[in-house]
């Protein structure tokens, strides 16, 4: 969830950014009138910038593209699918794509591992670090200057004198005191004092600390570090025209001398957000002596320019949200657009035949979710030019093509949709609730709006050997109950490739009630099996994943407290056969699998016609089981070795040396032994024969 925080801090900070270059140009034209109504701009800032929400209204300056940033991401990322009019399905929020690897067809739901967006994780990070540094600066800084503070000499109330401080300040929060630097006039003391009274009276002290707040949270916008710094000068200057306005004019040139004196020169921060003191001196010194009381009118225009410009600034444009039909029209337009800019076939003519939804679900997303079936024609202004021509019916080109009809997919907030993205109803089985569910857990996955696990609690992770030698594995979880008494289920399994196949339970219910009612069938002593995640690994292996898989329990690799970060982890297979055409020129090379038989396999001697007196003369048999081979690929980091004549070892060499070792061989070549992981093989090492 930090990462969709962050997200949305992102967000805020761009619409904040705007606000606050409206406010600096807003600045410019409210010189000539009293800094209060420039003060109070800056409350739109720390509303924006603080607040998550906002309310919507056709008096808004803040423009839709602002709101439409490229960082929401929530409701922007989708698959790029080519459909079969070749054109490349796009999100329909007016915001730019973001490409995913498209999901091949599998009964299960295979996708390929999904990496995880590196500069979304590796900002959040870098933003929570500079919050705490921040803060504990602030702290610390808070903490010193209290205990400084002690040996302060009360003067009356709640103003004190210190003769370790400079410069006067306001420093506390439920109990505000004014410090003042020793040696001051009576008269200094009265205009600095009227001054930080009027800060307390205000509650500056409060809003400067709410300020610092939102600064600590953006504190990587240059943009909010210059509204920080502004606000601080307005509220300054804001104070000493009031105090002129209470003490009278006459005090300017006594007031500004008393300023001048005070300054040390530079801004007065003490790192500390519950004390601030005097800055900007020269500033504050050309605004006391230009100040003058304003004319009635002059207030009550900048009285409406002010509210005129906070109720535009705090509210967000109004637009009618779009409907599911508005949304699956902009589907069908951004297909026609892009199938036009790549060909140049033009369409006349296109039409929503069908749009039905097939599903909703409630709590697989912080939100409602529903998915809709879109079926549309699409008509040529001349058939001739297509290059496909079987999907064309009466003149018009329909949707559906090999992967079938676009599903769009929701989330349902405050009763408006928002679009997710789309899959495709031949990619998935969408025949059934579990089936439906599936889809839509597969696709959010892939766009890390969910975990990578669908049920959390204890994991095993099963590693298991596949005919073909490769070594798959499993991620178990309990999808009712946790503990002994709960079932288990495959959640999932991946291939040595990386591929993840999601298991989908052959039901008409919802998945939910599927394992709720196998759970009441174990609870009943009816289905004692599904308590063993052994036999339930070894049950999906034989049944589900099919091929003909079947293995023995001793090899079963089992890692009873793995977690689904374990399971991301690709397996690596170690295969043993013969290395055919590799070369220099490219990566890929021939592999012919084979087995290698000792005296520890007896038991499948019989079955296999192997008789070890005389196949097996020198300890071993090598079983090649088919006739063909299969392509494989190495990487500019694959290690290469062969064994060493003298020792019988293995020693690393290059790849060129490996190839011109192997040309020796004519009549024989001895196996290889080689380590496969992410479908690209990382190491072939020659097999030792005794």
């Amino acid at each position: 969830m930090v990462d969709q925080l962050f997200e949305h801090i992102l967000n805020m900070s761009i619409t904040g950014s705007y606000v606050i270059v409206f406010i600096i140009v807003a600045r410019l034209f409210l010189r000539k009138v009293p800094k209060i109504f420039s003060y109070a701009l800056w409350s739109v800032v720390l509303i924006r910038l603080l607040c998550p929400f906002s309310i919507e209204s056709i008096f808004s300056f803040i423009p839709s593209e602002v709101q439409n940033s490229p960082l929401n991401k929530l409701y922007t990322q989708m698959p790029q699918i080519q459909n079969v009019i070749n054109t490349s399905e796009q999100a329909v929020n007016n915001i730019s794509p973001v490409p995913i690897p498209s999901t091949p067809a599998a009964p299960s739901g295979i996708i390929p591992s999904n990496p995880s967006d590196a500069w979304i994780n590796t900002g959040q990070y870098i933003w929570l670090i500079g919050i705490g540094l921040l803060l504990i600066y602030s702290i610390a800084a808070t903490v010193r200057l209290s205990r400084n503070l002690r040996a302060a000499t009360p003067l009356f109330e709640n103003v004190y004198e210190h003769n370790g401080i400079s410069t006067p300040f306001v420093f506390g929060f439920l109990k505000p005191r004014i410090y003042l630097p020793n040696g001051l006039s009576d008269h200094e003391k009265a205009y600095i004092i009227k001054h930080e009274q009027v800060h307390i009276h205000r509650c500056d002290h409060i809003i400067k600390l709410l300020a610092f707040v939102v600064l600590c949270i953006h504190w990587f916008n240059p943009v909010v570090w210059l509204a920080f710094y502004l606000m601080s000068d307005d509220m300054e200057q804001s104070c000493d025209e009031s105090v002129i306005r209470q003490m009278g004019s006459g005090i300017k040139k006594e007031y500004s001398t008393s300023l001048l004196s005070l300054s040390t020169g530079r801004r007065f921060m003490g790192g500390s957000p519950l004390a601030f003191g005097e800055s900007n001196t020269k500033g504050r010194i050309k605004n006391i002596l230009n100040y003058k009381k304003p004319a009635f009118w002059v207030v009550l225009v900048a009285i409406l320019v002010v509210a005129a410009l906070c109720v535009g600034l705090i509210s967000n444009p109004k637009n009618d949200p779009l409907t599911v039909k508005d949304y699956a029209e902009q589907f069908m337009e951004q297909n026609i657009t892009s199938y036009e800019n790549s060909t140049n076939v033009k369409m006349v003519d296109s039409k929503i035949t069908k749009l039905e939804k097939i599903a909703s679900f409630d709590d697989l997303f912080a939100t409602p979710l529903e998915i809709w079936s879109l079926e549309y024609r699409l008509k040529p202004d001349d058939p001739a030019k297509l290059t496909m021509t079987e999907n064309v019916v009466d003149g018009f080109i329909t949707e559906e093509g090999s992967m079938g009809k676009p599903i769009l997919i929701f989330s349902i907030m405050n009763s408006t949709p928002q679009y997710l993205g789309v899959i495709r109803s031949g990619e998935n089985d969408i025949s059934t609730p579990a089936g439906q569910e599936m889809a839509v857990r597969v696709f959010l996955e892939a766009n890390h709006h969910l975990p990578h696990e669908t049920y959390s609690g204890k994991h095993i992770l099963v590693k298991f050997p596949l005919t073909t030698g490769e070594t798959s594995q499993l991620l178990l979880s309990q999808p009712v109950i946790q503990g002994d008494s709960g079932i288990w289920s495959v959640e999932r399994w991946k291939d040595s490739n990386g591929n993840e196949y999601y298991n989908t339970p052959q039901t008409d219910v919802t998945i939910a009630e599927y394992y709720a009612r196998l759970q009441t069938l174990a609870d009943q002593g009816e289905e004692p099996a599904l308590l063993d995640p052994l036999q339930v690994s070894m049950n999906y292996i034989s049944n589900d994943i099919g091929m003909g898989q079947h293995v023995k329990l001793d090899q079963l690799v089992v890692d009873n407290e793995a977690t689904a970060d374990d399971f991301a982890i690709t397996p690596e297979s170690i295969l043993m056969g013969y290395v055919f055409n590799l070369n220099l020129e490219n990566h890929s090379f021939d592999f012919d699998n084979i087995e290698w038989l000792t005296m520890e396999d007896s038991a499948r001697f019989k079955g296999l016609n192997i008789n070890p007196d005389e196949d097996m003369p020198n300890g071993f048999y090598i079983l090649n089981k088919y006739t063909y081979t299969d392509p494989l690929e190495v990487t500019e980091d694959t290690r290469y070795s062969i064994v060493d004549a003298n020792t019988g070892a293995l020693k690393e060499v290059s790849k060129q040396e490996f190839i011109e070792y192997f040309k020796q061989y004519t009549d024989f070549v001895p196996p290889c032994v080689i380590t496969k992981k992410d479908g690209y093989v990382t190491s072939i090492a020659e097999k030792y024969m005794p």
